[in-house]
């Protein structure tokens, strides 16, 4: 037998991610979206699969030659629409008939189409789009070469007139149209545009009768600065539109009951003290009235924050059983995602499945109630899908797909030790650690991975950024200081208003209980971390030369400047420090660059040129200023193209990951 090898950040472009899955409605079929990376190419291409759930038979549907993704079932079973930009720049939906034949463009959008969603009876399919002042959002024809090339020409140099509060957003860029619902007809292929006005439209959904149309929108005067949505009702008849909710919550991912008499959805509250809040599963009738919330009284929160370093599922939609009497849903508790279900009623909500070794992103319910499939990862293996029977079966839940079964045969990947602690106050942490095959009589060094946030997490999942250090000999330490999400919303909170305070002393304690765990050399630590996890790890080499190396990502280093620069800051930093005009001797305090003439740990910093998040600017500011003062060697990496989470090409992604291991290896190596 071949003796198997560790995984390296080569294996990245052999590595298979789903992305998506969808029960079709007579739940015969499952339709999942298989992401992967063409090295030759240098591009993202992702294909939609079909498992057939009673032979557990697989095979793919979509050519995958660009990307296909968000397929949506037809109400029969027979036909799947999905998102394809296979023919053109933008994403536009495409008709694939079960019984064979070739996919069929719908629409023809300027902008690109959204995720689809079908009418009752199959006879038209919804989709948002983005629409701007004096353009034309559906198009006759496509836009040839040269029509495509002069529009990018004019845009380049076209002055932008600034009038919104947030006027870009990370990943998206700047933000000049709206998103608007619109709607294509199967018989006759004609496509009209349903909602207008100067806000957003989104997550679009059709009840069950095919009355009305449920969607997300934000149509307060102050919409750029209130991070909260409504939910709205289009009648489809009418043409009236009709708010359900009253301006008091974020709302997302409405789902129709059976009897489309009701809507289930996930709901923050309006940010105000604090900078997270539990996420609460909420139910409301189409009538109006006050929604109830099915967790009330309890300490959860209907959400999942747990991180990880390879390409991930869509948010999970709430799903109805049959009945209308549940609504099935995930919480994260403690690095692990549960699978719940609540009554509607409010008088129950029941573990399904606990996550205490794995990491669920999606899930759907057959149709008949005795099955539930969940899209799920775990350290040691990327996402795939499984079964679980509901009910009074006592059968374990099994692998339905196994898209990286050869790659895994052949690597040996670390199992992390979990493990508990306890911090300075006397609250209990948890933290994991790999270990390396092989280290040396001394111990190994230990690479501590902050995650960011800080309202994420770390846990049950899948890392190959920890996995190829582990693989080069190094131990790798990651753990949840307050902040993070999934102990419960005191716990989230408590960073609030402390940056650097409770939480450095929470991951440095971390460290330590690792360290008093033997088998690590304390003298050779390094640290790394993006976005809060960058600013954790600016923030800890100014305050302890007890680390060899540090690459800080993306991060925010001046707590002044990324207010008037970042996307979210203007309304989120009330929740996260208070405003900059009335605490300005605590944001000087609590920025990491503040602590620049200390550090003397080498230190590389990493950056995305297209950030809007953490604009490169913070760590243009640190990098200057550690160059001034010269105490450690530093240097600064530019990510052309790239944005906060998101690399220019799979390339820059694996150049990215080398980057952070070359400078642990440099300055905290194995060996010596």
């Amino acid at each position: 037998m071949t003796e198997r090898t560790p995984l390296t950040l080569d294996d990245f472009w052999s590595l298979r991610f789903i992305t998506d899955m969808r029960l079709a409605p007579d739940g015969h079929a499952i339709a999942y979206v298989v992401q992967s990376a063409d090295r030759a190419a240098n591009e993202t291409r992702s294909a939609i699969w079909l498992l057939d759930t009673h032979t557990g038979q697989s095979r793919q549907l979509t050519s995958g030659e660009k990307r296909d993704a968000s397929p949506c079932w037809s109400p029969d079973s027979r036909a799947i629409v999905f998102t394809s930009d296979r023919e053109d720049e933008t994403p536009q939906l495409y008709l694939l008939r079960l019984n064979g034949g070739e996919a069929r463009r719908l629409t023809l959008t300027r902008r690109g189409a959204g995720e689809p969603f079908w009418s009752p009876n199959g006879a038209w399919i919804g989709f948002a789009s983005e629409t701007r002042t004096g353009e034309r959002a559906l198009l006759d024809r496509p836009l040839n070469a040269a029509e495509r090339e002069q529009e990018k020409k004019e845009e380049a140099d076209r002055p932008r007139h600034i009038t919104r509060l947030q006027y870009r957003w990370d990943g998206k860029g700047y933000l000049e149209g709206r998103n608007k619902l619109f709607r294509v007809w199967l018989a006759d292929g004609r496509c009209e545009q349903l909602t207008e006005g100067d806000y957003d439209d989104e997550q679009a959904a059709c009840s069950p009768d095919g009355r009305a149309i449920v969607l997300v929108s934000d149509r307060e005067d102050d919409r750029d600065a209130n991070m909260t949505s409504d939910l709205w009702l289009f009648d489809l008849e009418t043409r009236a539109t009709r708010r359900l909710t009253t301006a008091t919550h974020a709302c997302e991912r409405p789902v129709w009951s059976p009897d489309s008499r009701w809507l289930a959805y996930l709901a923050t509250p309006r940010i105000r003290d604090h900078s997270v809040e539990n996420v609460a599963p909420m139910v409301i009738s189409v009538e109006g009235g006050a929604p109830h919330n099915l967790f009330a009284g309890r300490d959860l929160s209907a959400e999942n924050g747990m991180y990880n370093d390879i390409p991930g599922p869509h948010a999970y939609l709430p799903a109805w059983s049959a009945d209308g009497a549940w609504v099935y849903l995930l919480a994260q508790r403690q690095g692990g995602v549960d699978l719940l279900r609540a009554a509607v009623d409010g008088s129950a909500v029941e573990t399904i499945s606990a996550g205490d070794e794995t990491h669920t992103e999606q899930f759907a319910l057959a149709p008949d109630g005795a099955r539930i499939y969940t899209l799920r990862c775990d350290p040691t293996h990327p996402w795939d899908i499984w079964e679980q029977p509901l009910g009074a079966s006592e059968a374990p839940a099994r692998q339905r797909t196994q898209v990286n079964a050869a790659l895994l045969a052949e690597r040996a990947l670390a199992q992390p030790e979990r493990f508990e602690y306890v911090s300075f106050d006397g609250w209990r942490m948890e933290g994991w650690l790999y270990r390396p095959a092989h280290a040396p009589a001394t111990g190994a060094p230990l690479a501590l991975k902050i995650h960011g946030g800080p309202h994420g997490a770390y846990g049950q999942s899948f890392y190959l950024t920890v996995q190829a250090l582990v693989g080069q000999g190094y131990a790798a330490l990651y753990v949840n200081p307050r902040g993070s999400v999934g102990y419960g919303e005191a716990f989230a909170q408590a960073c609030d208003h402390d940056w650097g305070g409770g939480d450095y002393q929470d991951i440095m304690a971390g460290v330590d209980a690792a360290l008093a765990r033997g088998g690590l050399d304390g003298s050779r630590m390094a640290v790394f971390g993006a976005s809060y996890g960058g600013y954790m790890t600016n923030w800890i080499i100014g305050h302890t030369d007890r680390f060899r190396a540090a690459v800080t990502i993306n991060s925010v280093t001046n707590l002044t400047t990324s207010f008037g620069t970042g996307d979210i800051d203007s309304v989120w930093a009330e929740g996260d420090y208070g405003w900059p005009w009335e605490r300005e001797a605590f944001y000087r305090e609590r920025s990491p660059l503040t602590y620049a003439p200390a550090v003397t740990t080498p230190t590389r910093i990493i950056a995305a040129e297209q950030d809007y998040r953490c604009p490169i600017a913070q760590s243009e500011e640190l990098y200057t200023w550690l160059r001034k003062f010269d105490r450690a060697p530093v240097d600064f990496v530019r990510m052309p193209g790239a944005s906060h989470g998101v690399h220019a090409s799979p390339r820059q992604h694996v150049r990215a990951m080398a980057l952070e291991h070359e400078w642990i290896m440099r300055y905290c190596p194995v060996e010596g």
